[in-house]
């Protein structure tokens, strides 16, 4: 049986049949050695093919989601225009509904940059960049703790080059940095396996709820992983655990849910926008559009203003009474689930069926005023990116599936599946888009590094076995 934390200097293709191993102290220090330089490379393999990205596709971020991130950088102006008090003043024009739109996490990130560097995209795509390339690390690591060594750095390369992660990292959108929080939580939850320490699961929470900040749809994470800690976690702590982490997360929401309840008068956890997504999600399954229900904003606006007798309504997503037209459509959507409940489940299988595709995204490519370097760089990086599709990544992310169900390691499928599994259950009822889900394929890559890594074990078996049969 290969021990994670050593698996390269052994041959054995087996997974760990343990979660946690029980080294000796002096492994774990020659290991921990290990895991920094490794660390160290796969950040900057991220780190570099992201900028190759930023410097071959940079013309083409801001044809990309255009209004939404211009939403964002609206904020941010009115917040340092304003000064970052006026967040909990209704009479600011920073407490304008239209902006309610988005969880204010990327525009108050974007307003601290600005006043450093002044309103420059460069710099918030450093800092993304940056993030992305952690979030690549936190994968290994993640991954080591769970499987062999070799299986683990595997995790993190494809973390490093997949194209859908290093192109999502330079859009001016907060969506690859909700990943990075979310992945440090499950990591400190995975080494508190080990040794629970209430701080840890608390500042796991915490992390959670950082998330929602950028992005509303972790909302329902802790709660979710509180049921995977209840199970996972000796019977003396598992209580005190989950309640750390659902603590976490409260904590670091409340701000957002106070200043809601200050400025709107209304109780809004993060952000407006759930009937908006509900209704659209629904639109984008009604392909006869026997329901009625619009799949685009423009749509939804308009059908708005004219069942309401509202011009102004036509005009803006939120706007005019935007609270109440957001629980209208709340209320709209839940009125069709309920008159079709088994088409809408139906709707949710499909939509989690589209997530474990790969996103298609453009692919870098050489110019011809590229060096002779940058020609090379751009080349190599490209054949691999190549590979990132979903004919090649869904049948190793089976396979993985499989040989560790076939190993029987329940504790790592659990903690390895739990975010794609919240995603596929909570997410499949909202209009989503690749970039929503992004967090979970962070988890499925490390799945599908299973079975490259046994492929590999194989291989190296076979060629092995050659050799002693030559000699």
């Amino acid at each position: 049986m290969p021990n994670h934390h050593s698996a390269e200097s052994n041959s054995q293709a087996s997974l760990p049949n343990l979660l946690i191993s029980n080294e000796p102290q002096s492994v774990h220090r020659s290991s921990r050695s290990q895991r920094v330089i490794i660390a160290s490379l796969i950040f900057l393999a991220a780190f570099g093919v992201r900028l190759l990205v930023w410097q071959n596709k940079r013309a083409e971020v801001p044809l990309v989601q255009s209004g939404v991130a211009e939403n964002y950088k609206q904020l941010a102006r009115l917040l340092r225009q304003n000064g970052f008090t006026s967040f909990f003043d209704s009479t600011s024009t920073t407490s304008n509904p239209d902006l309610l739109g988005h969880p204010p996490g990327y525009s108050l990130l974007l307003a601290l940059i600005y006043r450093f560097t002044g309103e420059t995209d460069f710099a918030a795509q450093l800092f993304q960049i940056i993030c992305d390339s952690l979030a690549a690390v936190t994968i290994f690591l993640i991954a080591i703790e769970l499987l062999p060594f070799g299986a683990g750095i595997i995790a993190g390369l494809m973390a490093a080059f997949a194209p859908q992660f290093s192109w999502n990292s330079i859009l001016l959108l907060p969506d690859s940095l909700a990943a990075l929080p979310i992945l440090v939580a499950v990591y400190l939850i995975t080494r508190a396996l080990r040794r629970p320490r209430l701080l840890i699961i608390l500042l796991a929470g915490a992390l959670i709820g950082i998330s929602c900040w950028f992005r509303a749809n972790a909302l329902l994470l802790a709660p979710f992983l509180s049921l995977l800690i209840l199970i996972m976690f000796q019977r003396a702590v598992r209580f005190k655990m989950a309640l750390a982490l659902l603590g976490g997360a409260c904590l670091t929401i409340a701000p957002l849910t106070i200043r809601n309840a200050i400025v709107f008068g209304h109780f809004i956890p993060i952000s407006l926008g759930a009937g908006q997504t509900l209704l659209e999600g629904i639109g984008d399954y009604d392909e006869t559009r026997s329901l009625g229900v619009p799949n685009t904003d423009i749509e939804l606006i308009q059908q708005e203003a004219e069942s309401q007798q509202r011009p102004d309504y036509a005009l803006t997503i939120f706007g005019p009474d935007a609270i109440q037209r957001d629980r209208q459509r709340l209320a709209r959507g839940f009125a069709i689930i309920r008159v079709h409940p088994l088409w809408f489940l139906s709707v949710m299988i499909r939509r989690a069926g589209s997530m474990w595709r790969l996103e298609r995204v453009p692919i870098i490519s050489t110019t011809d005023n590229s060096g002779a370097l940058t020609t090379l760089l751009t080349f190599v990086v490209r054949g691999i990116q190549r590979l990132f599709i979903t004919a090649v990544f869904l049948p190793l992310v089976v396979g993985g599936l499989i040989l560790l169900a076939v190993r029987r390691q329940g504790k790592v499928l659990a903690i390895l599946l739990a975010v794609p599994v919240y995603y596929f259950c909570v997410q499949s009822v909202l209009h989503t888009e690749y970039r929503y889900v992004l967090t979970l394929h962070y988890f499925l890559f490390a799945i599908a590094a299973v079975a490259i890594y046994w492929i590999l074990s194989w291989l190296r078996q076979q060629i092995a076995q050659q050799k002693r049969v030559l000699q």
